[in-house]
């Protein structure tokens, strides 16, 4: 079996695959302030909630944008399970060429997101990532990655704005009844759930345009790609664990160059 963590700025999300099959799934806070015994702890409980031995788990990938939090799970993994894991980074073989002036600077979710894109969507395609930042990236005709953009995320937005407004509390992100609100709740939940659809929307018209063709597949992930995708014509599809899948087909594209 196959444990894989992708470690972002709010949420660590924890999976186990056997083979192609993503057994089980679960998502943890990113706290620094756990030290490694706590980690194994959690990984292991989460395991046994579920009956899955972890002496049965014989190998790790990790993708993460937190480097103090990768120490900690590179430490769990060679003191509780006995070995390294595969870190991914751009030096890597992700199946495609980088076509950026810094890829090293490429955020390993990201590289996960496109690598499994390209396996189950058509190219050209945009991936939009969910997450503490709302991210887009881009897939040409070949299969090549080309680049992207980085916005505030849904949540992070929402909640400088009410830290910042005196007057204004959190709320519920969901889509309103009316784009015209009759209360200061729904005068939020117009202005930020679908301005973040009308950005996104924004966004991949033009990349659209920059890359010259109409027809480019979009697929939307993260915590909120559901509610985001069912809201807009121009999201295809959304699959909540495509950075665990990509995070899956890296480890086996480079299994053979780890030292177990």
């Amino acid at each position: 079996m196959l444990l894989v963590i992708d470690i972002g700025n709010t949420n660590t999300v924890v999976g186990i695959y056997r083979d192609k099959q993503l057994l089980e799934s679960w998502r943890l806070v990113s706290s620094h302030t756990r030290t490694v015994d706590e980690y194994w702890i959690m990984v292991k409980q989460l395991c046994n909630s579920v009956n899955i031995p972890t002496e049965n788990i014989s190998d790790i990938a990790i993708s993460s944008v937190v480097p103090e939090l990768t120490n900690s799970f590179i430490k769990m993994s060679r003191i509780y399970f006995g070995r390294d894991p595969l870190v991914v980074n751009s030096s890597l073989n992700l199946g495609m060429n980088l076509l950026v002036r810094e890829p090293k600077q490429i955020g390993a979710d990201r590289l996960c997101n496109v690598v499994a894109a390209k396996q189950y969507y058509q190219c050209p395609l945009i991936v939009v990532d969910l997450g503490t930042a709302t991210t887009f990236d881009v897939l040409n005709a070949a299969g090549d990655y080309t680049g992207g953009a980085i916005s505030p995320g849904l949540v992070t937005g929402s909640l400088e704005l009410i830290r910042r407004a005196a007057q204004l509390h959190e709320i519920d992100l969901q889509y309103p009844d009316h784009i015209i609100g009759k209360t200061t709740k729904e005068h939020m939940q117009s202005g930020i759930f679908v301005g973040h659809i009308a950005m996104i929307e924004g966004i991949v018209k033009r990349i659209k345009g920059e890359l010259g063709q109409k027809d480019v597949f979009v697929i939307a992930t993260g915590g909120l790609s559901e509610d985001i995708a069912k809201n807009t014509k121009d999201v295809n599809d959304f699959n909540k664990h495509l950075t665990l899948t990509g995070l899956r087909i890296i480890f086996n594209l480079n299994r053979k160059e780890m030292t177990i």
